[in-house]
């Protein structure tokens, strides 16, 4: 067995106890770790017909926080992803340590600290990376490629992600296709001429949902789109095909990035 394939098995059996760091701390490269502990989420169902087990992608919902505004120059602090199919270990969530200092407005925004992640204790990118595509390829529908989802994918999210690849010399496996949920949202600009905002918090106060958890932080903004998302599909009538035909590739992102 390789040794990612034993820390992947390793990461799954400790990925809902206690002990995370524990297992970072041996089998990471590490002295402990902040890998955050991820929730479980029994599997649900959607009156959208867009989440159909027979869907022709694995959909992954992300985001990441982030050092400041602009990728170039700065880094990833926080990951989080859910698989839009549920069931047991759907979720995935860490901590990173940018190798930096993390501005004070940054913080402010995010509450994402200095102190809190620039530290040896807490994973580098390069670290959770072989970890992260483990996980995600433990996902995977047979035969079927990934979209990955998220509210300005290309404009923020995909470039960052972009360059953390670039920096461990690792390339975006090329069935990862992704899908930008602000893209959708603007749709309503052009139903009803009006300048909505179309932000996280403004589509999560036009459907009526509740967060739980602070914005601008990894998790809390995945789960305000896992439940934003089947609304929205529905009412542009949107099947996960038309989302596929909304879905860029990463070589087309980066050339904008």
């Amino acid at each position: 067995m390789s040794s990612l394939v034993l820390r992947f098995n390793l990461l799954r059996n400790n990925i809902r106890t206690s002990c995370p760091v524990r297992f970072l701390k041996q089998h990471a490269g590490f002295s402990s770790g902040k890998l955050l502990q991820p929730k479980s989420y029994e599997k649900r169902h959607f009156a959208t017909n867009v989440f159909r087990h027979d869907q022709p992608a694995t959909l992954l919902v992300f985001d990441v926080e982030t050092t400041g505004f602009f990728h170039v120059n700065n880094r990833i602090v926080e990951f989080a992803l859910s698989d839009l199919s549920g069931g047991k270990d759907c979720t995935f969530q860490t901590l990173i340590n940018p190798e930096r200092d993390v501005p004070k407005y940054a913080s402010k925004l995010n509450n994402i600290t200095t102190k809190l992640v620039y530290r040896p204790d807490v994973p580098r990118f390069s670290d959770v990376l072989p970890i992260l595509l483990a996980y995600v390829r433990s996902r995977q529908a047979p035969s079927k490629p990934f979209m990955w989802i998220a509210h300005n994918a290309k404009g923020f999210d995909v470039p960052f992600l972009n360059h953390e690849f670039d920096r461990c010399s690792a390339q975006v496996p090329s069935d990862w296709l992704f899908v930008d949920n602000l893209c959708l949202a603007r749709k309503w600009k052009k139903i009803d001429g009006k300048k909505n905002l179309v932000n996280l918090e403004a589509l999560e106060k036009r459907y009526g949902i509740s967060s739980e958890g602070p914005s601008h932080r990894a998790m809390p903004d995945v789960e305000a789109l896992w439940n934003i998302l089947p609304k929205i599909t529905l009412d542009f009538k949107l099947t996960c095909g038309d989302l596929m035909n909304e879905a860029m590739r990463f070589s087309d992102v980066r050339k904008v990035s």
